[in-house]
């Protein structure tokens, strides 16, 4: 080889050593604090997915709690609105009729089968009470037109 590094003065050679092993230093520097970074946000983003998983698991313990002395409850309108987006189901209409001591609420939905048998399925397990009235299923362009009513008693 034929460098001339070795015919350099001593402090270049310290100097320009030293330089690289602080270049060197400074890189594994960051890449350990990038790690670090990433590692957090790893951390984070689980805790608040834990987070979201208390909120609904203390809600269906709130929900239990309240209908302990029902064996099922009544679903209320925003909890149905949740369900649904959740679901991926799109709301087309909703109709909120009181007759006598009944009270019916007129559901169109746009969405798949299989999103309304899951939301079907939720209701089941969170103990929800669904009168199922005058279900109608057709095809409308890509996706179903579902069209039921819910018929709930007042007092109940």
């Amino acid at each position: 080889m034929n460098s001339d590094f070795l015919n350099r003065p001593i402090w270049q050679q310290y100097l320009l050593c030293s330089l690289v092993l602080s270049l060197m230093f400074g890189i594994g520097y960051l890449l350990v604090i990038d790690d670090i970074k990433q590692q957090a946000d790893q951390q984070i983003q689980q805790y608040d997915e834990n987070l979201n998983k208390i909120d609904q698991l203390q809600t269906k313990i709130n929900r239990y709690k309240s209908s302990k002395n029902h064996l099922l409850s009544t679903i209320s309108e925003k909890e149905l609105a949740q369900a649904l987006a959740q679901h991926h189901l799109i709301l087309r209409t909703f109709k909120h009729n009181d007759i006598d001591n009944t009270v019916n609420w007129d559901i169109e939905l746009n969405g798949e089968f299989a999103d309304l048998m899951a939301l079907m399925t939720s209701f089941n397990d969170d103990y929800y009470y669904l009168d199922f009235q005058h279900l109608v299923i057709t095809k409308h362009e890509s996706k179903l037109q579902i069209a039921f009513t819910l018929l709930f008693k007042n007092g109940g």
